[in-house]
């Protein structure tokens, strides 16, 4: 009995020290800013005293002691337990869903709607569309990456008479792939990574989705679905069923020069060329796209709003909209690597665009922004549990365990068996 007192007592100066605290700050102009992952640190350091000096009547408290985009996910779900939530926080696109599910996000359409700044000359489409669920804006997009094609430029320049690009299509890739290991016993033509990301991606390249707008029926099984699981499967007998690695392992292969092609996450670019130091050249190129419509699946960070005050909710929306403009997606993108989410930062002349001249390998990535869209999340509790099953089922496509229509049906029927009724 003096346990569950005790008990009950801290918990009530928990409470009561969670109110005061909101108190104080509801009652100030320091923002509560919650930023991830903790190795980005300093560019959201940077971020937040650019945005003090152009903003002297506000402060950033900042909390960057979350190690990546799971834990702030699950350390937002925890706060809002106790309505300790921050002003703002910078989540991982692919969580959206499930954070907009749980009532923890603010709706920005009414923000955007209602501010004449907030225009196509200074900020893109592309900043609201990967923060997009249905018809709802929840978030900003803040760096974006995106599946992306990576290639040892000397492998290729050399089964091609000196010429160091690779064809703008599935086909030629695949015979350039082909090319290289009849050439070189030691060495893996081409190798893709088969997440739910990468997936996506594939099936967006020929101009499909994984559920249809109101998420009632799955339609990846339809016709772009079959020509993406059966694009993989030809990956996998190029040589990849023989030899399937995990991702850290097919990563340090194409570093150290025994893999030639790699389909991964635009956002390894920075630790590819660091690991490489020179021995040879990286090219990269956009995954080919089919379709006219295609649409490529973004990860990365955007900015979500939590607090429901409306004083504080307009010092949230100045600073969410610092973050996304000219001046703070500069720093994102020269401080962490990520895609700037606005195309509008990379169209003005200045430190920007010589910064992208300077580095040709972010062509890619750039060239990908025009067909962004967010990274699709099932709806319901069972979306990460969906995700590895796509892992799984696609991974047995490409290790030739399973052919493409007979493994996209059951797919298909076991994920509806997980989505909510």
């Amino acid at each position: 009995m003096k346990i569950m007192n005790l008990r009950c007592s801290l918990a009530a100066v928990v409470l009561v020290a969670v109110l005061i605290g909101n108190a104080a700050y509801a009652n100030s102009n320091v923002l509560r800013v919650s930023a991830v992952p903790s190795t980005f640190s300093k560019a959201f350091r940077a971020l937040a005293s650019a945005f003090e000096r152009e903003n002297p009547d506000v402060r950033i408290g900042l909390d960057v002691s979350q190690i990546d985009q799971p834990a702030i996910m699950r350390q937002t779900l925890r706060m809002a337990i106790f309505g300790d939530l921050p002003d703002v926080s910078f989540q991982g696109s692919n969580y959206l869903r499930l954070l907009a599910d749980r009532n923890v996000l603010i709706p920005l359409d009414r923000f955007m709607n209602a501010d004449p700044a907030w225009n196509p000359q200074l900020y893109s489409p592309s900043v609201a569309s990967v923060g997009r669920i249905g018809n709802t804006t929840y978030g900003l997009g803040v760096g974006m990456s995106f599946p992306i094609v990576f290639y040892n430029k000397a492998l290729v320049s050399k089964v091609q008479e000196g010429a160091g690009s690779l064809p703008a299509n599935w086909d030629g890739v695949l015979d350039v792939a082909a090319r290289i290991q009849s050439e070189n016993s030691q060495v893996l033509g081409i190798f893709s990574e088969y997440n739910s990301f990468m997936f996506q991606g594939m099936v967006g390249c020929f101009g499909g989705f994984m559920m249809n707008s109101d998420d009632s029926r799955v339609t990846f099984t339809e016709g772009a679905g079959q020509k993406a699981m059966e694009l993989l499967r030809r990956i996998g007998l190029a040589g990849q069923a023989k030899v399937d690695m995990t991702k850290s392992q097919s990563r340090q292969a194409f570093t150290g020069g025994r893999i030639a092609i790699l389909l991964d996450s635009s956002s390894s670019l920075a630790s590819f060329e660091n690991e490489v130091a020179g021995r040879f050249e990286i090219g990269t190129a956009p995954l080919p796209v089919i379709e006219s419509d295609a649409s490529l699946p973004t990860a990365g960070i955007t900015a979500v709003m939590h607090t429901t005050d409306p004083a504080r909710q307009a010092l949230a929306w100045r600073f969410m909209k610092f973050v996304t403009g000219v001046e703070g997606q500069t720093v994102v993108a020269t401080a962490t690597g990520y895609v700037p989410a606005n195309e509008a930062a990379i169209a003005q002349p200045g430190s920007l665009a010589d910064y992208y001249a300077a580095h040709p390998t972010m062509q890619a990535a750039l060239r990908s922004i025009p067909r962004s869209r967010g990274w699709y999340a099932f709806p319901g509790e069972n979306a990460g549990q969906i995700d590895m099953m796509i892992e799984d089922r696609v991974g047995e496509v490409m290790r030739l365990r399973q052919l493409p229509v007979p493994a996209l049906d059951r797919l298909a029927k076991d994920i509806s068996a997980l989505l909510p009724k």
